[in-house]
């Protein structure tokens, strides 16, 4: 029961709607020479920390209350929950048209965000985590190949990434989740990449739901994406945030 408790809180922001973390507001951190000011929002744990954090990425359509939800559960498990917006410096509310592409600039606030975090009192620099979906999968998989990993950061959680071109050499663990339906980011890509990295030596793992679509965890009717259809797995949903909860606690650890 708690396992299944868990699960439904953490990601299946449709069932349930918590109650406020302890801590939680939203900031901008300052701009940087290659960066605007970026907001996000904070959830914090009761207590001075410092605590593991997650910063939580999204996708193509921008920051919305999901990931708000999500920093709150987190906040409630221990964890720092922090989510960006990288579009709404640039006056964007979505970059999901056929000729945007989000991607670089959320990987650059992402980093940013990364950084100012490190010098926060409540944060522990050193036990800091990814977790991103869709477009923030790809940004957060840009942060941590090419061996110019942000300090401090330890894994990396990725849901329906797009994976072509990736050879899995990846210098923290990462953890992927997606469906074998997915149309928009195929699971064949991943699976490939995730096997390369195995073979040389990194820790990566996959978990492809069978008939789950790309966005198989965001609540509602079905929809469509890219031309793609979308939809609701609840069953995957818990799995998947089960599994990611577990692999934040493993790899955040002291």
């Amino acid at each position: 029961m708690k396992r299944a408790a868990l699960a439904l809180l953490l990601f299946g922001f449709g069932m349930l709607v918590p109650s406020a973390a302890p801590a939680a507001v939203m900031l901008e951190v300052p701009a940087t020479p290659g960066t605007e000011a970026i907001p996000i929002y904070v959830a914090r744990p009761d207590g001075n920390g410092p605590f593991p954090t997650v910063l939580l990425l999204h996708g193509c359509g921008g920051f919305d209350g999901r990931l708000a939800v999500a920093a709150d559960l987190l906040a409630q498990h221990g964890m720092v929950g922090v989510a960006l917006d990288s579009l709404g410096p640039h006056g964007f509310n979505g970059a999901c048209g056929p000729d945007d592409n989000g991607e670089p600039g959320e990987s650059s606030a992402a980093r940013a965000v990364l950084t100012w975090l490190r010098t926060q009192p409540y944060v522990a620099a050193n036990r800091l985590a990814l977790l991103g979906f869709s477009m923030g999968a790809d940004a957060a998989l840009d942060l941590i190949e090419g061996h110019a990993t942000p300090p401090g950061l330890r894994a990396a959680v990725a849901y329906y990434p797009a994976c072509e071109r990736r050879d899995g050499l990846a210098d923290v663990p990462v953890a992927i989740f997606d469906g074998s339906a997915d149309q928009i980011t195929p699971a064949a890509p991943c699976a490939a990449m995730v096997k390369a990295g195995t073979a040389a030596g990194k820790t990566l793992t996959i978990t492809t739901y069978p008939n789950a679509t790309h966005g198989f965890d965001v609540p509602g009717p079905d929809r469509i994406l890219f031309g793609q259809p979308m939809h609701f797995d609840p069953d995957a949903t818990r799995d998947a945030a089960f599994q990611t909860f577990r692999f934040l606690v493993r790899y955040l650890g002291p």
